[in-house]
C-alpha cells in the first residue's frame, strides 16, 4: 500500500500538501487536489483512521437488535449471534464494543422500546432484523441519523445503509423448483408456518413458493398455513393431507425438524415429504437422517459476521463494501452438509 511520503514524491509536492488534500484542510489548488487524490486512489491508499481513534482513546460502539431467543424459539437467531460474536473476537484487540437489545417478535411496543434503549446508548451504527415493520419505521423516524444494516429480511419502504438479507422471492421460487424436481407426483402441497402478525420475509417466501409451484402444477391443490409455531397448524395440516397420495410441505422457517418430530410421534411421517429452511443443528440432523429432502440456507452466521465487519470497515477504515450484499440461496441435501459452522 502506498504511503503519504510516496504520494508526495510522485506528485512532486510536500508531505504537508498531501496531508491537507487527504484530510480536506487548508488551501490547495484544484489541480493539485485532483493529482494527489488520483495517485492515492490508484494505489489503494487508506487513511489511518483506526490509529487516530486509538490514540485519542475513542471507542466504536455497534448495536445489535434481534428477537429475544426465549420468545422466538428459532435457532436461526442464535446463528446470527454466533456470527456477531465471531466478528467481535476478531476485533476484540481494537476498541470495539458490541451491545445487544432484544424484543418480543409479537409486539410492536417491545421492538420500539428495545430499539430506543439500544440507540440511546450512543451507538455509532447498528444491525437489526426488521421483522416488526411498524416498529422499525418508528425507530428510523426517532433516530434518523444513526446508520443501520438489515439482516434476515428487508422492508421495501426503508433503505438501510447496508442490507444482508436474502431475496425471499427467489428463495420461494427455489423451494418450488426443488419440490417439483424431487417429488413431482404430489397429491397436494403446503407452505407453513406463516405468521400473520410479523412483517418479514416468510410470507413473501411462501407466496413466491405457492405461485411458482402452482404455475408448474396448476391441478395440484396448494395451501398456506398461518401460525407462529408448527404446533399451531399441525392439526389443520393433517386434515389437509388426508386422502390418497403424498403431501409436499415447504417449511418457510427453521422448524422443519419440529414438524418431523410431531409427524413421527403420530406415526404418519410416511404421508409427507418435506423441504425445510435454514440449516440449524436440528435441521442438520433430520437432513442427515433422510427425514427431509432438502434445506434452503441463507448463511445467518455469515450475515451477522459480515454486518459487523462491514460497519467496522466503514467507520474505522473508511472502506465501504457493496451496500446490498444479498445472502446466497444455498441448497443442502444430506450428501453436502457442511461440517463446520464457519460456512454458515
Amino acid at each position: 500500500m502506498i504511503t503519504i511520503k510516496e504520494i508526495a514524491a510522485e506528485a512532486g509536492v510536500s508531505l504537508g500538501t498531501v496531508d491537507r488534500v487527504l484530510h480536506n484542510r487548508g488551501r490547495v489548488s484544484q489541480e493539485t487536489i485532483a493529482l494527489v487524490r488520483r495517485i492515492a486512489e490508484e494505489n489503494g491508499y487508506v487513511t489511518n483512521q483506526l490509529g487516530r481513534r486509538l490514540r485519542k482513546n475513542q471507542q466504536f460502539r455497534f448495536g445489535v437488535l434481534l428477537p429475544d431467543l426465549g420468545s422466538a424459539k428459532h435457532a436461526f437467531w442464535n446463528q446470527i449471534i454466533n456470527g456477531v460474536e465471531e466478528a467481535r473476537k476478531e476485533l476484540e484487540s481494537l476498541q470495539i464494543e458490541i451491545i445487544y437489545s432484544t424484543f418480543d417478535t409479537m409486539a410492536d411496543e417491545s421492538f420500539l422500546n428495545a430499539g430506543k434503549k439500544l440507540l440511546s446508548n450512543g451507538v455509532d451504527a447498528y444491525i437489526v432484523a426488521p421483522i416488526v415493520a411498524e416498529g422499525m419505521r418508528s425507530l428510523v423516524k426517532l433516530f434518523p441519523d444513526i446508520p443501520f444494516a438489515f439482516v434476515d429480511s428487508s422492508l421495501p419502504d426503508i433503505k438501510p445503509m447496508w442490507n444482508f438479507a436474502q431475496d425471499p422471492i427467489a428463495a420461494g421460487k427455489t423451494g418450488a423448483r426443488l419440490m417439483s424436481m424431487m417429488y413431482p407426483a404430489f397429491a397436494r402441497v403446503a407452505a407453513l408456518p406463516i405468521p400473520k402478525t410479523i412483517s418479514n420475509s416468510t410470507e413473501t417466501r411462501a407466496d413466491s413458493f405457492c405461485a411458482s409451484y402452482s404455475e408448474e402444477h396448476p391441478n395440484v391443490p396448494i395451501r398456506k398455513f398461518y401460525g407462529i409455531e408448527i404446533e399451531e397448524v399441525i392439526d389443520d395440516l393433517i386434515d389437509f393431507s388426508s386422502g390418497e397420495g403424498i403431501t409436499g410441505v415447504f417449511v418457510v422457517s427453521a422448524q422443519a425438524a419440529s414438524l418431523c418430530r410431531i409427524l413421527e410421534e403420530r406415526e404418519i411421517s410416511d404421508r409427507f415429504r418435506i423441504i425445510g429452511f435454514d440449516l440449524s443443528d436440528e435441521n442438520r440432523e433430520v437432513l442427515r437422517n433422510g427425514k427431509i429432502g432438502a434445506i434452503i440456507g441463507q448463511r445467518p452466521q455469515a450475515q451477522g459476521h459480515d454486518a459487523i465487519t462491514t460497519i467496522y470497515n466503514h467507520f474505522v477504515l473508511q472502506h465501504d463494501a457493496e451496500k446490498i450484499l444479498s445472502a446466497p440461496i444455498d441448497i443442502y441435501i444430506k450428501e453436502n452438509i457442511p461440517e463446520s459452522s464457519h460456512w454458515l
